[in-house]
This record gives structure tokens, C-alpha cells and sequence, in this order.
């Protein structure tokens, strides 16, 4: 009888393992996971210029039945297209962008077995109960590497071979894969064209759109110049606009009629704007750095006679971007 009691309680306990096992997870299953996430920043889509660094949000659900035992459970997500963990991608035919999501908004890379860490999976749980159902809350975080000049398109940049995946168990027992679900992570690229008028050597500035261009006393063959610099992921064309037909007119006019021609030189070519209309100077295509590309402007005052009345002269140019 003394050997058959201890034979019975050795007995109880190598069972209670395979029980518990038995009884983890009833049922495991995704709920609410989004099928389509698209990115979306201050401007609205993703704006190939903005150094802005928008992390997104998505927020998911796992539920399971009742338990009789603690229920551990972890979610990853696929590589993508890509098949870089470190470094996936959006694409739209020839282009693409890179991005990547996050098991945490201190940007831990979001992976899956058998390269993932514990950190790099979301782990849960569901305790003991005798309800019907049990749901946890969990989400995850996804950001595109900002300033990546890439071409405005009419429809989003992809990646719809993601996949979120529900294991049962630890990275570390054995987990089985119980789920899973399809995420297409998309974004709309904007058409975006800047331009900036910089002294002459500057670089690109949003906010400098103006320059006052001072001859102080006007001479004959008197020169001064500046940069316009243009970005854009579109195409682009610039048109120039003489308000007074390229001639400077003094102050006082029309009662002063005297006027100063002068000439207008872009990147080492004449420009005529007498006519007052806008005329194109400028354009190109497919996209340009974030830096831009500079274009000189040379303003040379025309042949004085001596006989102009003084006082201030001065002509308002017009310079416009479109995209193309």
C-alpha cells in the first residue's frame, strides 16, 4: 500500500503538465484587424518633402474562449514583399518607398518566427475564467522613412503581402501558429512643387519666396542676381511675369513718364518679358531633390541717358510653379 501511494502521487503530477497544455488556448482568433491601413500625415497623404516623421496606429483584438488554465498567446507580422524584416517596402510599379512597423512607438521592428526576439512580437494573455469569451486590446505602430523623392502617382504605393500571425504558447515553448490575417499597408503619394528665391549660392528655403533686388544708384550695365530654385516629384513649369512690361517706371508716375530698361538673363539665357504676359522659362520633369535644383537669375540695368528724372524706379516680376 506504501509504494502504491507514492507510485498514484507521482503519477498526478507528471499529468498535470500535459492537462494544462491541453486547456491553454480555446479557440484563438483575430478580431477587428484592419485589412487596409493607409498612411496618413499633417498634409494628408505622404509628401515626399516633409521631414516630418508620422508614426500611425493600428489597433487590433485577440479573443479566445474559456480557459482552465492561463491562456499565453504573441502576434508577429511577415516581412512583406520585401522579405526584409529591417527594411520593408511600398511599391508602385518601378518605385518604391521603404517603411516599417513597430511592436512599440520607441520603434522596435515588428518580425516573426523564427528571427524575432521577445521584444520584437506582442505578447498577452487570458487568466483563468469561466466566462464565455475573453478579448484583449493590443495595437501596433508603422511610420515611411520620411523624404524619399519619389513619383506622385494617382493611385497608393503597397504592400499587400503582410500578414499578422497568431501563435499560441512563448517564443521559447514550441509556439503554433492558430491564425492569421491579411494587412495591406498603402500610401497616396502627393504631387508637391515648391519653389524658393534665395540669394545667389543659397539653398532651398520654403519660406523665401521674395527678393527685393536694390541697384541704389542706377548706372548703365549695372548687375544683380539671385537663385530660383524649384523641387517638385511631378514635373514641374516656371513662368515669369513683368508687371510694368520689363522696364522699371519711376515712382511718380504716369505723371513721371521716364522709365529704366533692363534685361533679365536665367541660367545663361536672355528672357523677354515685354510683352507683360507670362511667358515659360523654365520646366522639367520626373523629380528633383529635396534640395532642389537652382536656376541663376542675372538683372542688368539698360543704357541710362542722363536725362531720367530722379527718384525711385521699379518693376514687380511675377515668378510661378506649376506642376506639369
Amino acid at each position: 500500500m506504501r509504494d502504491l501511494g507514492r507510485h498514484a502521487i507521482a503519477c498526478a503530477c507528471l499529468l498535470l503538465p500535459s492537462c494544462e497544455a491541453a486547456a491553454l488556448c480555446v479557440s484563438p482568433k483575430f478580431v477587428g484587424v484592419p485589412s487596409v491601413v493607409t498612411f496618413a500625415s499633417s498634409s494628408g497623404g505622404y509628401n515626399v518633402y516633409d521631414s516630418g516623421k508620422f508614426l500611425q496606429t493600428v489597433n487590433f483584438q485577440v479573443e479566445a474562449g474559456t480557459t482552465g488554465a492561463t491562456c499565453e498567446y504573441f502576434v508577429a507580422l511577415s516581412t512583406g514583399q520585401s522579405g526584409d524584416f529591417n527594411r520593408r517596402k511600398l511599391s508602385q510599379g518601378a518605385n518604391a518607398l521603404n517603411y516599417n512597423a513597430y511592436t512599440d512607438a520607441g520603434k522596435t521592428i515588428f518580425k516573426a518566427p523564427p528571427t524575432a526576439a521577445q521584444g520584437e512580437v506582442i505578447s498577452g494573455s487570458f487568466p483563468v475564467t469561466i466566462a464565455l469569451t475573453q478579448t484583449n486590446n493590443h495595437n501596433f505602430f508603422w511610420t515611411i522613412d520620411p523624404q524619399q523623392t519619389v513619383p506622385a502617382q494617382q493611385t497608393h504605393y503597397a504592400d499587400a503581402n503582410l500578414s499578422l500571425q497568431l501563435y499560441t504558447g512563448t517564443l521559447l515553448s514550441a509556439p503554433q501558429l492558430v491564425a492569421s490575417a491579411a494587412v495591406t499597408f498603402r500610401a497616396l503619394v502627393e504631387s508637391t512643387v515648391d519653389l524658393s528665391l534665395v540669394r545667389s549660392g543659397a539653398p532651398f528655403n520654403i519660406n523665401d519666396t521674395t527678393q527685393l533686388i536694390d541697384f541704389g544708384v542706377l548706372s548703365s550695365g549695372e548687375q544683380r542676381g539671385f537663385d530660383l530654385v524649384v523641387r517638385s516629384n511631378n514635373g514641374y513649369a516656371v513662368s515669369m511675369q513683368s508687371l510694368n512690361r520689363q522696364v522699371m517706371v519711376h515712382a511718380g508716375a504716369p505723371a513721371v513718364s521716364d522709365t529704366v530698361s533692363y534685361q533679365v538673363v536665367l541660367s545663361g539665357g536672355g528672357v523677354d518679358l515685354s510683352t507683360g504676359a507670362p511667358v515659360q522659362v523654365i520646366s522639367g520633369t520626373g523629380t528633383t531633390p529635396a534640395t532642389g535644383i537652382s536656376f541663376p537669375i542675372e538683372l542688368t540695368v539698360g543704357n541710362l541717358s542722363g536725362t531720367e528724372a530722379a527718384g525711385t524706379y521699379s518693376d514687380i516680376i511675377n515668378v510661378t510653379v506649376t506642376a506639369n
